[in-house]
């Protein structure tokens, strides 16, 4: 009987450990944003520990995503809103330089686009499930000037995410130094 009560007692403490430690990881606690250092389809170098003080937006997409096509213009549209701004918008994709340099003539995309970025992404961005990462696209990842990912959602419901994101990240800077 002692050793039933010991059991009981070991489970229902363990019960309670694991149930507080799920409690806690649910709380607003912010992940610090992984560093991308990688040249741009035009050659320049994009090193996202250099831009702390600046919201970075990230896209994660590829050519034949429909998804990905279909949400250019309106990202491209949040570029031309926030060009004024200290917003930094990254397109990470998966296919390499010359294809995205053919897919862009016909297809421009505001965003700074980075080759061959699909090791980064799934790294990064990716959900470790039956032991493979694994990433819908696209992917919106919003990193605040601090350097924490503030957002990220998959799909093209996405964009409204992201809009939303910067409307708080602006209005609470904007508000701070008033």
């Amino acid at each position: 009987m002692k050793h039933l009560f010991a059991v009981f007692a070991v489970v229902i403490f363990a019960f309670s450990t694991f149930g507080q430690k799920k409690t806690n990881e649910k709380k607003n606690v912010k992940p610090l944003a992984p560093t991308l250092k990688a040249a741009t389809i035009d050659g320049k170098i994009v090193n996202t520990a250099d831009l702390r003080g600046k919201v970075i937006v990230l896209n994660l997409w590829f050519i034949n995503c429909p998804n990905c096509l279909q949400e250019i213009k309106m990202l491209n549209e949040i570029v031309d809103e926030y060009k004024d701004k200290d917003v930094v918008f990254l397109g990470l994709a998966t296919n390499n330089k010359n294809d995205l340099q053919k897919f862009l003539k016909k297809n421009p995309f505001k965003y700074q686009v980075v080759p061959n970025a699909a090791e980064f992404m799934l790294a990064s961005y990716g959900e470790l499930k039956n032991g493979a990462y694994n990433l819908g696209f696209p992917t919106h990842v919003v990193i605040d000037r601090e350097g924490y990912i503030v957002m990220k959602m998959e799909g093209i419901k996405g964009v409204e995410a992201v809009k939303k994101e910067l409307g708080k990240q602006f209005e609470t800077k904007e508000t701070k130094s008033k």
